[in-house]
C-alpha cells in the first residue's frame, strides 16, 4: 500500500471494540455515541464521522467494523491528503503491469483491497477534487477498472469517512462536491471534544498511563490528585491522542512508577496551560476594570472628577485608564467637571 494507507487483515482484532482505552467514557455525550454503534454498525449503510483531531475517529471506525458483519474481513485506512492526483487511480483502482513505467506487477487498489470489508477514508475534507470525483463514480456504479487494464471488477466495500473540518462550509465554497456528501453521509457521527466530556478526562487518564505501564511490565501508577485536578482544567487542543501522549511520557520518559504528578508531565503542557490560565485571568480582569469604568462614568454622568472619586482614583489615572480601553471619547468633560477642578485651585 502507499503511504496514508493501513490494512488490517481478519483476526487482527479479537478483543472486543470497546475493550480500547481510547473509546472508555461515561460522560452522557460518549455513552450516547457508544450505544449508537452497534445499530449503525448493523446498518451497512455508508457513516460520516465528524470531530475535532485527536477525537477517536480512526478508533470509532475500527468500532463500527468489529461489530458489523464484515468483521471478519479487511479493514483498510486511507488518508485522503496523502495521495497526490498522479497517483489517485492507481490507489483506488490498482494498475495492471506493464500499464506505466515502474509498475512491474499486477496490483489491487485500495477497493479491491477492501471488498467485502470496510474502508476508512480519514480526513475525507482534505480529498482533492480529482479524488472527489474518482470516489463519486465508484460508488455510484459499483465496479473500478484498473488502470490499463480492460476489465471491470464488482467491488462490495462499506465506506467509512472521517473530518475535522465542516463539510458543509466547503459546498458552499464549492471546494466538496454536494453528491458525494450526500453519498457519504448517510449515517452522521458527531465526536465531542475531550473538554466536554467532564470527568471522562481522569478515567482515560487511568487507562492511558495503565496501557504505558503495561509496555514496561509495571503495575499501573496511581494519578496524582493535583495532576488529576489539572487535567480537568485544561482545553485539551489535541483532545484524547494529546492526552494519550502526555500518560506514555510520564510513564516512559519521566520515569513515572507509584503516582504520576505534576513533576512528569510534559514541561511544554505545562507551561502552556498555565499560560492560558494567566491569559484568560487577565482578560477576565480587563473586562471587570472597563465595566467598573462605564458604570462609574454612568453614575456620574460623565464627570470624570466625581468618577474618579468614586474608584478611588486621582484624576489623571482615571485618565489613563480610559485611553487604554478607548473610552476617553464617551466621557467629554462637562462644564460641571472643568469647575470642579478649578474650584480647588481657587481656593489656594
Amino acid at each position: 500500500m502507499e503511504s496514508g494507507t493501513r490494512t488490517f487483515e481478519s483476526g487482527a482484532h479479537e478483543a472486543h471494540p470497546y475493550d480500547a482505552p481510547d473509546l472508555i467514557g461515561e460522560s452522557p455525550a460518549w455513552r450516547e455515541v457508544r450505544a449508537a454503534l452497534p445499530r449503525i454498525a448493523e446498518s451497512d449503510l455508508p457513516v460520516l464521522i465528524l470531530g475535532e483531531t485527536g477525537t477517536g475517529k480512526e478508533l470509532v471506525a475500527r468500532a463500527i467494523h468489529e461489530l458489523s458483519l464484515r468483521r471478519r474481513l479487511v479493514f483498510v485506512a486511507h488518508n485522503c491528503g496523502a495521495t497526490p492526483d498522479s497517483l489517485i487511480e492507481s490507489e483506488l483502482f490498482g494498475h495492471a503491469k506493464g500499464s506505466f513505467t515502474g509498475a512491474i506487477a499486477d496490483r489491487a487498489g485500495l477497493f479491491e483491497s477492501a471488498d467485502h470489508g470496510t474502508l476508512f477514508l480519514d480526513e475525507i475534507g482534505d480529498a482533492s477534487a480529482l479524488l472527489q470525483m474518482k470516489l463519486l463514480r465508484v460508488l455510484q456504479e459499483g465496479e473500478v477498472r484498473r488502470v490499463g487494464d480492460i476489465r471491470l471488477r464488482r467491488i462490495d466495500v462499506r465506506i467509512v469517512s472521517a473530518t475535522h473540518r465542516r463539510l458543509e462550509d466547503h459546498i458552499g465554497r464549492g471546494e466538496f462536491r454536494e453528491d458525494l456528501y450526500y453519498r457519504l453521509n448517510a449515517v452522521r457521527i458527531e465526536l465531542p471534544p475531550l473538554r466536554e466530556r467532564g470527568t471522562d478526562v481522569v478515567l482515560l487518564a487511568r487507562a492511558f498511563l495503565a496501557r504505558a505501564a503495561a509496555t514496561l511490565r509495571l503495575d499501573p501508577p496511581r494519578l496524582a490528585p493535583e495532576l488529576g485536578d489539572r487535567l480537568l482544567r485544561h482545553a485539551w487542543p489535541g483532545n484524547v491522542r494529546e492526552l494519550a501522549n502526555g500518560c506514555a511520557y510520564a510513564v516512559r520518559v519521566a520515569g513515572a512508577r507509584e503516582q504520576v504528578g505534576l513533576e512528569h508531565w510534559p514541561h511544554a503542557w505545562i507551561a502552556a496551560t498555565e499560560a492560558r490560565v494567566a491569559h484568560g485571568l487577565h482578560a477576565e480582569t480587563r473586562a471587570l476594570e472597563e465595566r467598573r469604568l462605564r458604570e462609574a462614568l454612568d453614575r456620574t454622568r460623565g464627570n470624570k472628577s466625581r468618577a474618579a472619586r468614586v474608584l478611588g482614583l486621582s484624576r489623571q489615572g482615571l485618565l489613563k485608564k480610559l485611553r487604554r480601553y478607548g473610552l476617553e471619547l464617551a466621557a467629554e468633560d462637562t462644564e460641571s467637571d472643568v469647575m470642579e477642578l478649578d474650584a480647588p485651585q481657587t481656593a489656594s
